[in-house]
C-alpha cells in the first residue's frame, strides 16, 4: 500500500515540476540585472570602482545582486595562484612530488 502511495507522490510531483519548468517558473526567478543594467554594473565596478550598495542603489537591485556580477569579474578563490621558484625551494622538503 504504502509504495503504492509513493509512486502516485512521485508521479504527481514530476508532473507539477514539468508543469512549472513549462511556464518558466522552476528553480528561481529571472537574474535581477540583465543585458544593458548587467554590463552597466560590471563596467562601473570594474572601471570605476563604485561600491556595491552605492550599484544596489543606482540599479534598484539588492547588494546580492551586484555582488553576483561581481563574482564573474574575480579570480576563482579555489584555484590557489602557481608556485614562484622560491616558494617551491621553500616548500620542497614538505612537498612529495
Amino acid at each position: 500500500m504504502w509504495q503504492f502511495q509513493r509512486d502516485l507522490q512521485n508521479e504527481l510531483t514530476a508532473e507539477g515540476i514539468a508543469a512549472a519548468e513549462a511556464e518558466g517558473r522552476y528553480r528561481g526567478g529571472p537574474p535581477a540585472l540583465a543585458g544593458d543594467q548587467l554590463e552597466e554594473v560590471r563596467a562601473a565596478f570594474r572601471d570605476e570602482g563604485a561600491s556595491i550598495a552605492a550599484l544596489a542603489r543606482e540599479h534598484g537591485v539588492s547588494r546580492v545582486a551586484v555582488r553576483t556580477v561581481r563574482a564573474d569579474l574575480l579570480p576563482d578563490p579555489r584555484i590557489p595562484p602557481p608556485l614562484t621558484e622560491e616558494d617551491a625551494a621553500r616548500l620542497s622538503p614538505f612537498v612529495l612530488w
